[in-house]
């Protein structure tokens, strides 16, 4: 499995932990209100520093596990891989910002209108790192 690989898989799992943390810190706060919570920017640094702190422990780990790849530049393959991967999460993120308009335009909230916008860009990286791992295993 080559560096990029096993980077992908710690940031999935990171982002998963975080994004989980911040949905539940979300409902949590929103079920006390009675209505949707507010943007908390405690919450936010919380889940960030998770997401940090996880990266940085995983890369550091990923990387021991193979040091000659982990320093080797970006291939033609990488770059292609990574820019396909990126390009489809944007639809991903888009489609996100387009639900989040529309329920606004629906039902005016915009406390949920941030909170759909920051889960719609943590599932587009989740999905961009999953697609970067499928287009490696597919040999693209």
């Amino acid at each position: 499995m080559s560096f990029q690989e096993k980077s992908a898989w710690v940031m999935i799992v990171a982002l998963v932990i975080s994004g989980g943390l911040y949905l539940q810190g979300v409902l949590a706060a929103s079920q006390a209100l009675g209505a949707t919570a507010p943007p908390n920017i405690g919450l936010i640094t919380f889940v960030t520093v998770v997401i940090i702190a996880f990266a940085i422990f995983g890369h550091v780990v990923a990387a021991l596990s193979n040091l000659s790849d982990a320093n080797a530049p970006e291939d033609e393959r990488d770059k292609r891989i990574a820019q396909r991967a990126g390009s489809i999460s944007g639809l991903v993120l888009g489609f996100a910002v387009f639900v989040g308009i529309w329920h606004y335009v629906a039902r005016p909230d915009g406390n949920l209108l941030f909170h759909i916008l920051v889960m719609g860009l943590v599932v587009s990286q989740i999905a961009e790192y999953i697609l970067s791992i499928w287009f490696y295993r597919r040999g693209v």
